[in-house]
């Protein structure tokens, strides 16, 4: 059995079923391990979900931020843009379906067998693998329930709080998981994070930015991999060892990449589509 990690989708399903067929993926006894935005931007979401959902417990995809916007369209707290493309999505006789779909996906997930831990974005220099897990697990929980995921999903697109503070509780503690899992990047001198700019680590450090993997601890030699995506502009270049960067920008013009665990092997087709340049 292998276990593949694949970077980004954003909907780019003609690319994704070449990845696979690139990786000599078997449903019937491998694994493939998603880090999150699978859906956003790309030309054919319905497709990618339908395909991801089929493969059952033989998939597992981390939230990423495109992710959220959906399930915030698809439950009425926010306005569709043509931009994302979801159209399709939208539309389906089975959105209620997808949309809790969606919403019981973890945010951070760490492999039963195989040494390896996904996130969609990062997480904060403070916390361990463990400390991440338990966090999700709290954020997880509002987003399960139909309750407290409307009163979380209602205020979920702020900036703040951007540093973590263990006393944080409420809507702003929730908030600060989703936005480390999801949208981290870069952190400010101070240890404060930076939610907007996404250019690569040498621009950024013009600001005097940090990526976030650059000030974790480095990890024991059997600790797991850390997985993540969302970051394009680094085009998959994280030379810290046991970080694995898989957002090679496919939807961009970029590429589609995954990793095999076991053998350490890449994987990356080009991508056949260009974004339209759509403004609302």
């Amino acid at each position: 059995m292998a276990v593949y990690c694949i970077g980004d989708i954003h909907g780019c399903y003609d690319e994704f079923r070449h990845l696979l067929e690139e990786m000599a993926f078997n449903p019937a006894c491998d694994e493939l391990l998603l880090t999150g935005d699978i859906i956003g931007r790309g030309p054919k979401p319905l497709d990618t979900v339908r395909f991801i959902r089929d493969l059952g417990d033989r998939a597992t995809f981390v939230l990423g931020n495109h992710d959220l916007n959906f399930l915030a369209i698809a439950y009425g707290f926010k306005e569709p843009k043509r931009k994302d493309l979801l159209q399709d999505l939208l539309s389906s006789p089975d959105l209620e379906d997808i949309a809790e779909w969606f919403s019981r996906a973890p945010l951070v997930f760490r492999h039963p067998r195989v040494p390896v831990c996904l996130v969609h974005a990062g997480i904060i220099p403070e916390w361990s693998i463990e400390d991440a897990l338990a966090m999700s697990r709290e954020a997880e929980e509002t987003l399960r329930q139909p309750v407290t995921r409307s009163r979380f999903l209602q205020r979920m697109f702020a900036d703040t709080p951007d540093r973590w503070d263990p006393e944080l509780a409420g809507i702003d503690r929730i908030r600060f998981f989703v936005n480390v899992f999801t949208r981290i990047r870069l952190c400010r001198p101070d240890g404060s994070l930076d939610f907007k700019n996404k250019n690569s680590p040498e621009e950024a450090a013009q600001e005097g930015l940090r990526p976030w993997f650059e000030l974790r601890k480095p990890a024991p030699a059997d600790s797991v991999s850390l997985v993540f995506g969302h970051w394009a502009a680094l085009a998959g270049n994280c030379h810290i060892p046991g970080i694995k960067a898989l957002d090679t920008g496919c939807v961009w013009g970029g590429r589609l990449t995954g990793w095999r665990c076991d053998t350490d092997t890449f994987y990356s087709v080009p991508s056949g589509y260009s974004i339209p340049l759509i403004k609302s």
